[in-house]
């Protein structure tokens, strides 16, 4: 819990809010285009190495070395980032930082089942969502004192602030904080998680890496019943999720006008209701299994994109706010515990990378479907509508498919994960 705790303040600071803003200060304009491009460049890193790096991971059975090794150097990578001598040396470790969190998460993910046999694992990865959750409220609220209020946090901080700019570089300021946030309650899962081996471990080499990715991928329509319809499903309804969420701030301001301040009440107010939807929906996917959740979750998205894409005034993005905010706390839970349910447990790391690898596909293909739309239809109110309208069809194709995957649930009592195991 504390690990998604951790690494939701990471996503806040860097991908979200403050190195964006850092990169609008170094460069103005271009800004967008940057920081786009290097998003999509770090997507197509994770993109071409996660699958691999999962791979590693089951041929060794170990996923704690990974996670730690990768979270350490994503700390590095931040800290860097507050003594970055120009934009083009900062774009570069923000690329090899969003690389490196993206691929600790798999491995993350991959020890779902350790902790939750016994437990319900819908109901451990609703936790841990609604932790990320409640990370992303606190990081948006303390990390904002280092950037609006620098020379008071200077203050208060004495010798240890010097660090801190209290001029027009004050976004950098979040870094630090965010680095030293994200290691301290990543130190847990550290020291604290067992990683036991299901099978005996092989021998780590990139070919060998490769080859077990491709018999994979060649056996995902007939040797793992599910996963790859799965897979297909989870790029679309996470491309139309992420989508609608990426652009919230910016349909608010462009459709109705709303200001600065209203965006934040909207985009905090849609949060608190993530953390509720994520512990809810661990509850019931334990209950009713994965698949009827999810599937349930994906019609909420529809719901709540259909009333924001048709909303008349500013107060019912108000209503479809906590409606998002309960279907995305909500994806995220029962996605993974879906993909435990479809996987064998020797392949867990594999699987998990390439569903990694459909969340950075989807990445790239809904700013991309949403910029054509914005190109086509000029740019103005009812260009967002459409944009965020026709994410409506890609939500519901993403349900037909995952009507067609099997109502897999995960055994709480696999005996690969009883504690006996866990001496391996």
């Amino acid at each position: 819990m504390l690990y998604d705790f951790a690494n939701t303040i990471f996503s806040l600071s860097i991908l979200t809010v403050f190195f964006p803003a850092w990169v609008d200060q170094q460069v103005g304009s271009a800004s967008g285009w940057l920081f786009n491009s290097a998003t999509a460049f770090s997507a197509l890193l994770v993109f071409l190495t996660a699958p691999i790096l999962g791979a590693m991971a089951d041929l060794r059975q170990r996923r704690v070395p990974y996670l730690v090794v990768l979270t350490l150097i994503s700390v590095l990578l931040t800290v860097s980032l507050d003594v970055a001598g120009g934009v083009v040396v900062g774009v570069a470790l923000f690329v090899a930082a969003d690389l490196t969190y993206q691929s600790a998460i798999v491995f993350y993910n991959a020890l779902l089942p350790v902790v939750a046999v016994g437990r319900g694992a819908g109901k451990i990865s609703g936790y841990g969502t609604a932790a990320g959750y409640v990370g992303t409220i606190l990081a948006l609220i303390f990390l904002t004192f280092f950037v609006s209020d620098a020379e008071a946090m200077r203050s208060i901080l004495g010798p240890f602030g010097g660090w801190m700019q209290t001029g027009g570089e004050q976004n950098s300021n979040a870094f630090l904080p965010t680095a030293v946030l994200y290691l301290l309650f990543s130190l847990p899962v550290f020291f604290l998680v067992p990683d036991p081996a299901v099978r005996p471990p092989r021998p780590v080499a990139l070919g060998v890496a490769y080859r077990d990715v491709v018999r994979t991928l060649r056996n995902l329509r007939g040797g793992y019943a599910g996963v790859g319809t799965f897979i297909l499903a989870t790029i679309l309804y996470m491309d139309a999720a992420n989508t609608a969420v990426s652009n919230m701030a910016l349909y608010g301001r462009k459709v109705f006008g709303m200001d600065s301040v209203e965006i934040r009440n909207l985009l905090l107010f849609s949060t608190v209701f993530a953390v509720v939807g994520s512990a809810a929906t661990g509850f019931a996917t334990d209950r009713v299994g994965p698949k009827r959740t999810l599937l349930a979750v994906l019609v909420l998205w529809l719901v709540s994109i259909g009333l924001a894409a048709a909303a008349l005034e500013p107060w019912m993005l108000f209503l479809a706010g906590p409606l998002v905010g309960v279907a995305l706390g909500g994806t995220w839970t029962v996605s993974r515990v879906m993909l435990v349910a479809l996987s064998p447990p020797e392949k867990l790391g594999e699987f998990f990378g390439l569903f990694s690898l459909a969340g950075r596909f989807s990445a790239v293909l809904g700013p991309a479907l949403t910029a054509i739309l914005l190109l086509s239809f000029g740019r103005g109110a009812i260009a967002y509508r459409v944009s965020i309208g026709s994410l409506t069809l890609i939500m519901a194709l993403g349900i037909f498919l995952l009507l067609r995957v099997p109502d897999a649930r995960p055994d709480p009592t696999l005996e690969e994960f009883m504690p006996e195991a866990l001496v391996k």
